[in-house]
């Protein structure tokens, strides 16, 4: 007797794919680091390391979409996930701004405001950033008269107090109001990374030497989180019926602590899948808002 066996090849199919490159300076050739990396209409996302490379996870289902880079000082960069996913180097190039003019006066520290002081009590919840979900959270302040007499931007002040976090670095930005409401231009023409201590409550960014004057329109403070291995997190995800199912994932530290407020206010942005838009989260269980907590120091 003959058996007759049928060899069947088993055909697989990738569910994703995974974008790898750098990203550098188009004229100097040097690495970009921080850059954000966005797909746009999209929740997936991240940051070039301080090498200027990134690894980036695609699915199937967003392939016929595009990819946005952006980063301070720089033109951002649009093109096809196709393209994204052949190129092993991504060039920007540097953003050139007309200046304005500028009236050197004399400047003292005699002194000071604290704009939204807020005491270790006043901490409720805050913000965190996962991996599929990689964002910006921009916090609006609006001009006083008030600040008339102290009206150059001194230092700002970010609360972690009721989070233990662990070593980690985020970046300060700090944007200009355009006419739709949400964040435009950056104010700050240099990349300003903070490194966080380990456990540490708050931190304190002085910057005043870029004689950056309270907008009359205002201006946006944002925390912006660096999806970098420094910053990674391993945590697992309690969810279901009676927070059964278990499910191990990535967190990019740290979590910025926030207070809680009535709505309307504070105006909240973020920035996520390439683009602003207006944001307000609710406290756990309660109709208040999740406002992240920063403080500003103005001088004279």
């Amino acid at each position: 007797m003959k058996l007759l066996f049928l060899l069947i090849p088993i055909i697989t199919f990738s569910q994703e794919q995974i974008a790898k490159g750098f990203v550098l300076d188009k004229v100097s050739n040097e690495p970009i680091p921080y850059v954000n990396i966005s797909i746009l209409d999209s929740q997936i996302g991240t940051s070039s390391n301080e090498d200027g490379s990134y690894s980036l996870t695609i699915r199937d289902k967003d392939l016929e979409k595009t990819v946005k880079l952006s980063s301070l000082g720089y033109e951002s960069s649009v093109m096809p996930i196709s393209l994204f996913l052949k190129t092993g180097e991504v060039f920007l190039n540097s953003l050139v701004e007309k200046l304005d003019e500028v009236v050197i006066s004399k400047k003292f520290e005699e002194k000071t405001k604290i704009i939204n002081e807020i005491r270790e009590e006043d901490l409720c919840q805050g913000y965190s950033s996962h991996a599929e979900n990689p964002w910006i959270l921009a916090l609006y302040f609006p001009y006083d008269e008030a600040y008339d007499t102290t009206d150059y931007l001194k230092s700002i002040r970010f609360h972690f107090g009721n989070f233990r976090n662990k070593k980690a670095k985020f970046r300060l930005r700090v944007f200009s109001m355009g006419k739709d409401s949400l964040p435009d231009k950056d104010l700050l023409k240099e990349s300003v990374v903070v490194s966080l201590k380990k456990k540490q409550k708050t931190v304190d960014i002085n910057i005043s030497d870029y004689n950056v004057i309270f907008p009359k329109n205002g201006f946006y403070v944002a925390f912006e989180w660096l999806y970098i291995p420094y910053n990674e997190v391993k945590v697992t995800y309690v969810d279901g019926p009676k927070n059964k199912n278990k499910r191990k994932g990535i967190k990019y530290a740290p979590t910025v602590s926030g207070i809680c407020a009535e709505e309307g206010e504070f105006k909240l942005s973020i920035y996520n899948a390439g683009k602003w838009r207006f944001y307000a989260a609710n406290k756990y269980k309660s109709d208040k808002k999740i406002i992240p907590a920063i403080s500003l120091t103005l001088s004279n």
